[in-house]
């Protein structure tokens, strides 16, 4: 039977779609593990920062207003302000994460600007330095000036946190320092200026005292946080000599409260720039992947390192490491955690990266998420956000060790007693979805997180089949016990798969999307949990005639949901119905065509993976800032340049192209 129109738009009226972008603003970003920098402008403004807390369960963010940013870089030369206008201003990145500035004006001065984040570090560095071009003496002041309006408290959405927001100047670390208080104090932003001998005077800051109410004529609180907008500048004045130069260098550090952030900023100015740039630039040259496409090595380079920052950081208040969809506020469900994204999305990418970082996050996700493990949604916690189970979500918890085990050949995770018990915890949870009458193991939603029109999806079950060959490995090895046969299981639910889950298409016999045990079913596809995945996953061989024909019936007219005769044509979904670049990742991953010309060519998010774009401009339309979406498309890329000899034969066994 086809499938149940009635029933779909039921599905379709209790889904939490996407919502539609409305700007399309350049924005740069950049951060490490300790903070965020997610809104950088094309003037080098920095309209907010942001940290993980573990105790706030989400991300604690610093935030100017929109006239007047958290900070904005200035200079005066022969006492008149440039204009550091957008569009003034060249802006690139350098190393593929490193926002850098610019701005020539004919043979008078030059003024450059750099932010970096030293990883390792709680703080950042933005260095500007300027030249004199002209043939006489040059008199300038070069500083920053901001304003703190809003401390925010971020999980999806923006809350304001009431309580105090203090501005003041600590002589012994000679930073400013904006501490955020709810009765003890919650997060700590300090703000350090130095600069070199060729400074007339010491740097010094004027401030305004954030802590004021504000009240109206009636003498109501004004705005959402009853305080006063705080507002500070930052500067020091030059004297350059013809062709000469100097650097002003502000360091910003976080901690928890003032004292801690202010002596954070006297640690990185005993470190000073010079070394901290050079230590940013080393970590991030030693890891990005060179290719002989430098096009595509700058798409995969800047993601690769945006998935490592942006889905991955660590807690300011314990130190803890912490898996999120995203610590972007421009991403629509950010600093929340889905085992999706961070174990099949996420892990591929950060293998790439880190190794040593990717154990320590497959140790944290069994301490931390099992207890809800195939949940919809976690706070970063492990305490459940968003009720739902989807089976793809729990069957990733095996794969994401199976691939940390392939590339790595470190077998000793299994030793931990948290992995070895959380495995069989993990099997007896998916044991509890089987069906016995259809053979299938059933799904509540699916991995767009949205509600199942069927209760078996193949893609799910073909997961979880690979998921059984694992633990069955494990048996075989002596590496994992349980009283169960995995192997038979494994063999059943393939079987299961083609007997049952196999439909008559247009193209030819295909894998169905679901199927309701009964002989009814689907025919769709997903990008988030896309059918073209079953050969990159091992499920089949990629010369699998039925594979085949799902992969083609895809890109197909025949496919409602594929974006045609347009300039990034691409699949969509009920979900989310405009180009997926996870559709394009999936391209890559099943041989189709499309793929990679799709990721070159799309602006996505500024250069950054998004969840869809607009099929004629292929800017991002919804989903913003889609950081762990960016560790796939990452891999995607760096997998398709791996793997260029094999495409020719496409004759790759099952499984071996997985890492």
């Amino acid at each position: 039977m086809a499938e149940n129109i009635t029933g779909k738009e039921r599905v379709q009226a209790l889904m939490t779609a996407s919502p539609e972008l409305t700007e399309e603003e350049t924005l740069f970003l950049t951060g490490n593990e300790y903070l965020s920098l997610p809104e950088i402008g094309t003037a080098g403004e920095i309209r907010s920062v942001n940290v993980l807390h573990m105790g706030a369960r989400g991300l604690l963010e610093f935030r100017g207003t929109a006239e007047h940013p958290l900070l904005a870089p200035f200079v005066t030369i022969d006492d008149e302000e440039e204009a550091l206008l957008p569009g003034r201003l060249t802006c690139r990145y350098r190393h593929d994460w490193i926002p850098h500035f610019e701005i020539r004006t004919g043979s008078r001065y030059a003024l450059e600007g750099d932010l970096f984040a030293p990883p390792g570090h709680r703080g950042c560095c933005y260095r500007l330095q300027l030249t004199n071009l002209s043939e006489a003496p040059l008199k300038a002041k070069v500083g920053w000036r901001g304003c703190w309006n809003e401390f925010n408290h971020l999980i999806f959405n923006r809350r304001p946190v009431k309580g105090e927001r203090v501005i003041e100047y600590n002589g012994w670390t000679k930073s400013l320092l904006l501490e955020a208080r709810s009765g003890l104090p919650l997060a700590s932003l300090a703000l350090a200026l130095v600069a070199e001998e060729s400074s007339e005077e010491e740097p010094c800051w004027h401030f305004s005292e954030a802590a004021r109410r504000r009240r109206d004529k009636n003498g109501l609180e004004k705005n959402n946080q009853g305080l006063e907008p705080g507002s500070y500048t930052g500067s020091t004045r030059l004297e350059l000599a013809p062709g000469g130069s100097s650097t002003v260098t502000l360091y910003l550090a976080v901690n928890l409260e003032a004292d801690g952030a202010g002596t954070t900023a006297v640690d990185l100015k005993r470190h000073g720039s010079d070394a901290l740039a050079a230590e940013t630039e080393r970590w991030l040259e030693e890891r990005r992947i060179d290719l002989t496409d430098t096009a595509a090595a700058a798409v995969l380079n800047r993601n690769l390192f945006f998935n490592y920052f942006y889905a991955l950081g660590r807690a300011l208040d314990d130190d803890s490491l912490v898996p999120v969809t995203s610590r972007s506020p421009r991403y629509y469900v950010s600093a929340a955690y889905w085992s999706r994204d961070t174990l099949l999305w996420s892990f591929p990418g950060l293998l790439v990266v880190d190794r040593a970082v990717s154990r320590e996050l497959l140790l944290t996700v069994f301490r931390r998420h099992l207890s809800y493990a195939g949940d919809h949604a976690h706070y970063i916690n492990g305490t459940l956000l968003y009720p739902g189970f989807e089976l793809d979500q729990l069957a990733a918890h095996f794969l994401a060790l199976e691939r940390y085990e392939k590339v790595t050949g470190d077998l000793s995770l299994l030793d931990e007693e948290v992995i070895s018990r959380g495995l069989r915890r993990l099997a007896e949870k998916a044991l509890e979805q089987f069906d016995p009458e259809s053979g299938f193991y059933g799904t509540f939603l699916d991995p767009s997180d949205d509600p199942v029109l069927y209760p078996f999806l193949i893609y799910d079950n073909a997961l979880l089949q690979r998921a059984f060959i694992y633990l069955a490995g494990l048996q075989a090895a002596g590496r994992w016990e349980h009283p169960l046969d995995f192997a038979g299981i494994a063999a059943a639910l393939q079987q299961a798969i083609y007997r049952h889950g196999t439909v008559k298409g247009p193209r030819g016999i295909m894998f169905a999307w679901a199927v309701d045990g009964a002989g009814r079913f689907q025919l769709y596809d997903n990008p988030p949990g896309s059918l073209q995945l079953l050969a990159f996953y091992g499920f089949c061989s990629y010369t699998d005639r039925v594979f085949r024909n799902t992969v083609a019936w895809i890109r197909s007219p025949d496919n409602p949901h594929f974006h045609r005769d347009c300039p990034f044509a691409e699949a969509g979904s009920l979900h989310a119905s405009k180009p997926w670049p996870l559709a394009a990742c999936n391209d890559i991953l099943a041989f189709n065509e499309g793929g990679v010309d799709f990721l070159l060519r799309a602006p996505m998010d500024n250069g950054f993976c998004c969840e869809t774009v607009d099929p004629q401009t292929g800017r991002a339309a919804t989903g913003a800032a889609f950081a762990s979406a960016a560790g796939f498309l990452a891999h995607a890329l760096w997998w398709n340049s791996r793997k260029k000899s094999s495409e020719a034969t496409r004759e790759i066994e099952p499984g071996a192209d997985a890492n």
